[in-house]
């Protein structure tokens, strides 16, 4: 069976991660009062110094690695995190609540923290003390939202050049804007907001979309001058500098669990709407919507019945496919580009889902830090922490690890870098999947060889044609027949045809039976 080899690497120094000095699945990082003459804790030591991970943190200066982790977890156990991104493979960054911005930049090898730059130029500069979900930053814009209808836009007049490298934001000339933004008045709402920082027009550097829950019969206090935008649940902003100009808006017929800019086009916007109608029944819209002279139209929507409510979602990375998680414990595959639905029951109720960069293998998880990976047959893949003994299982559960079980809230693989902008003397191989607890500790989970580059001519990570190869090294030919019939042609011809070559090989090395004559 086709096992993903992982390990967790916990960012913290406290003693309630409980890891065990015989497993070399799950790290955590040590202080010298820490070491002890264990012939098991020296052997698990040398095995992790020889393999480059951080055993015992120094203090050394200019990083002070040893301080900066320990400010790190009491900032993040204090203040609530509102954003998180990879901003790419080595640099995550983080926005608290507070305003404070934490630049943390990570072995790509190993897992573990190489340097944590903390940047307080937004506290005491924003209009709350309290910043709201939604905020987020890109290379020349980073915008602070609230629970009221007003942003803070930061421009930033002087951006990076070094995209890898950390700056302070009074490097990069920061100018502070307060925008005032349309909709209901005096109503606290949610807000999440999306940046997309492709050119659109002459007059706009970047889009800004704005979006918010509402329910179709919901009531507005009654006004004369209630305009339609103040009515509509989705704006898109047109950014230039710190000027902001309302674009075009929209109405969602049904209550939105997301909406999102396409990555694939650029004048493109994608929203998951769900129904529920007086009898129970659900369905799910998936729409899409295009940007066209100022106006948001809906050009295509696609009906899902399905049996419960969504509790998460997520597209797959060229947006042909998306995975439902439902309350009943579901997972439902839409699969645009084909126009099929496949449905699975997963071990648990999924809370959160995300899918690897390489599109073809995707993770589910729920609070308690339970996983289960899939592929895009939504054939369970099993999984398994580095161990001496072989142990693979359909559930990768982490709460063994923690005296008191923190919930996890969000998970987030490393962005793939490309070939031509990589410097780094050797391939990484593995990827990174960041879990995020609330109120700490950060982690992350090293899947191993789940890394590599994008644009790599000789496979690696877990493209499709690369997890078909693993499937037919273990004589798993059934899934790899699955993992091809879910591909479509018309948008990977190449791997399409590279899969079934493969697959075709591989049964014609194999004696040729009577049950094996009539199956193929």
């Amino acid at each position: 069976m086709l096992t993903l080899l992982s390990q967790a690497r916990f960012w913290t120094l406290k003693d309630e991660i409980g890891i065990k000095n015989t497993d070399f699945g799950a790290f955590r990082y040590h202080e010298k009062k820490d070491v002890t003459d264990s012939p098991y804790n020296e052997s698990k030591r040398s095995y992790a110094e020889k393999r480059g991970m951080t055993w015992l943190l120094q203090n050394k200066r200019p990083n002070k690695l040893k301080d900066s982790i320990r400010e790190l977890e009491e900032l993040v156990a204090q203040h609530k995190v509102v954003f998180v991104q990879w901003r790419n493979n080595c640099l995550l960054q983080i926005i608290l609540s507070s305003g404070m911005l934490i630049n943390i930049c990570v072995n790509i090898f190993t897992g573990d923290i190489l340097k944590i730059v903390f940047d307080k130029y937004l506290i005491g500069k924003l209009l709350s003390e309290y910043v709201a979900d939604g905020s987020l930053i890109m290379k020349t814009h980073l915008i602070c939202s609230y629970n009221d209808n007003q942003i803070t836009l930061i421009y930033f007049s002087k951006p990076a050049i070094k995209y890898n490298v950390p700056e302070k934001l009074t490097k990069l000339e920061p100018k502070l804007q307060v925008l005032e933004l349309a909709g209901p008045s005096g109503r606290r709402l949610e807000r999440k907001t999306v940046l997309r920082s492709r050119k659109m027009c002459s007059s706009c550097s970047c889009l800004v979309l704005i979006w918010w829950r509402c329910t179709r019969d919901e009531v507005y206090p009654w006004s004369p001058l209630v305009r339609d935008q103040d009515r509509a649940n989705v704006h898109v902003y047109g950014i230039n500098g710190t000027k902001a100009e309302l674009l075009c808006y929209y109405r969602t017929e049904f209550d939105p669990v997301c909406v999102s800019f396409s990555q694939v086009q650029s004048n493109v916007i994608h929203s998951v709407e769900q129904k529920v109608s007086r009898k129970g029944e659900v369905t799910v819209e998936s729409c899409t919507y295009e940007i066209s002279k100022s106006r948001l139209q809906r050009t295509a929507v696609t009906s899902i019945p399905l049996q419960t409510q969504v509790c998460c979602h997520g597209f797959s990375p060229d947006e042909e496919k998306l995975l439902l998680g439902c309350i009943d414990g579901s997972l439902v595959l839409f699969d645009e580009g084909r126009g099929i639905t496949h449905l699975v029951k997963a071990a648990f109720i999924s809370t959160m889902v995300s899918w690897h960069p390489d599109g073809a293998v995707v993770v589910v998880a729920n609070e308690r830090s339970q996983f289960q990976c899939y592929d895009i047959a939504l054939a369970c893949i099993k999984n398994q922490l580095i161990s001496e003994d072989v142990t693979p299982s359909n559930l990768l559960d982490l709460a063994s690890y923690f005296k008191n079980q923190p919930t996890l809230v969000q998970m987030k693989w490393s962005k793939k870098p490309q070939v031509s902008h990589y410097s780094d003397n050797f391939v990484q191989t593995d990827g990174l999947l960041l879990l995020q607890f609330e109120r700490g500790p950060l982690a992350v989970l090293r899947l191993v060889e789940g890394g590599g580059l994008r644009g790599d001519s000789h496979g690696s990570g877990l493209s499709p044609d690369v997890l078909v190869s693993q499937y037919l090294s273990v004589n798993q030919v059934d899934r790899a027949i699955n993992l091809l019939l879910s591909l479509n042609w018309d948008s990977y011809g190449f791997i399409c045809l590279t899969c079934l070559h493969r697959i075709a090989n591989h049964l014609f090395r194999q004696p040729l039976t009577p049950e094996r004559e009539g199956n193929n």
